[in-house]
């Protein structure tokens, strides 16, 4: 577009020429050359710069999380939360999906003293070490020390915006961006967080470029002129994890843990965890694992149900050998249980298992 422009105003400078001289006597002489207006020089005109196209959103479906995956059967992750550029949880996870198992390492930083525990998942039992001994647990969840989880953020991947490519953890990712505008409200049990009234928000997706699950997230807010960074990074897709039971373990003696507010939350009903069980919580679903036999979980499952509001829908179905598949109901709305035995003497109930 610049060159018809410049030959449009070369045009009408000639033609300007034109017009003068035929208003006046053209010069006779050398002295009256000199004394000739020097012909006009059309003046630069600045080149038009492009205007930049609107960053449109990537658009497609919500992105996955490593667990929905099922070419991917181990990983391993890196959980770092920071506050004012100084860390205040830092987890290394070694995972398992089959049959699941999980090693955690817990760094959290309080008035710049880190303190370490360990926690293990393993054959329906947790595990705590705090750097001098094991013991046996009845629950631990990792959500608990983040409001910000890729999988609560894996619903926002369509609005963001792609920033380019990029290989991480040796995978090639797409990068995604987005401010507090397109940030969902944040919701972890019974934690939530809105980052509409923040100073600053913004969220950083890199989502595997062929199944589109997330191998890194990046979350910062700034509220009150302080700024929160959350970071989940997965390496290690299917790489060799060995997940061993400690010995030497010392059994938590006491009154059982009550249902955390949490896992409350997640059901929508409390459901009391029997004495000497474990809890723990994996892709929505409730997994207690009781000492009791099959028959007396069952028992007590149906019991705990009913005093929850929920009618059984139907027989249980038994899918295998000390297996048992439930339905309940309660007005519009079904939950799903599951009762079985794979170790001796013990017996887990799951409440909200897959059909």
């Amino acid at each position: 577009m610049q060159k018809p422009v410049l030959m449009l105003c070369m045009a009408a400078a000639l033609l300007f020429l034109s017009a003068c001289s035929g208003q006046q006597a053209a010069p006779t002489d050398t002295a009256a050359a000199a004394r000739a207006l020097p012909t006009p020089t059309p003046a630069e005109i600045p080149a038009q710069q492009p205007t930049p196209p609107a960053a449109k959103p990537a658009g497609g479906d919500p992105a996955l999380t490593v667990e929905q995956v099922d070419s991917i059967g181990t990983y391993r992750m890196h959980v770092e939360v920071m506050s004012e550029g100084k860390p205040s949880v830092q987890v290394e996870v070694a995972h398992v999906k089959t049959p699941i198992a999980e090693d955690d390492q817990v760094t959290l930083h309080q008035n710049d003293k880190p303190t370490t525990v360990e926690v293990r998942y393993i054959d329906d039992t947790l595990y705590l070490n705090n750097g001098e001994k094991w013991v046996i647990i009845n629950t631990f969840n990792l959500a608990e020390l983040t409001v910000v989880t890729p999988a609560g953020m894996a619903v926002a991947a369509p609005a963001l915006t792609l920033v380019g490519e990029e290989e991480v953890s040796g995978r090639k990712t797409l990068h995604l961006q987005g401010d507090k505008s397109v940030i969902p409200n944040i919701q972890s049990g019974s934690d939530s967080l809105s980052v509409k009234g923040a100073e600053a928000a913004q969220l950083d997706l890199w989502l595997d470029a062929e199944e589109r699950f997330i191998v890194k997230l990046r979350f910062s807010l700034t509220l009150q002129g302080k700024t929160f960074t959350t970071e989940f990074l997965y390496y290690d897709f299917n790489a060799p994890i060995v997940v061993e039971a400690p010995t030497n373990v010392e059994k938590v003696k006491g009154p059982p843990t009550p249902m955390p507010s949490e896992i409350v939350a997640l059901l929508g009903f409390d459901f009391p965890i029997p004495a000497g069980s474990q809890l723990s919580v994996v892709a929505r679903t409730a997994n207690i694992t009781t000492q009791m036999n099959v028959a007396d979980a069952r028992a007590y499952m149906e019991e705990a149900m009913a005093a929850a509001g929920f009618t059984q829908v139907g027989d249980a179905e038994e899918r295998a050998k000390d297996e048992f598949f439930y339905t309940f109901q309660s007005d519009e709305r079904t939950v799903t249980a599951n009762v079985f035995s794979v170790v001796t003497g013990k017996t887990t109930i799951q409440i909200g298992a897959a059909k």
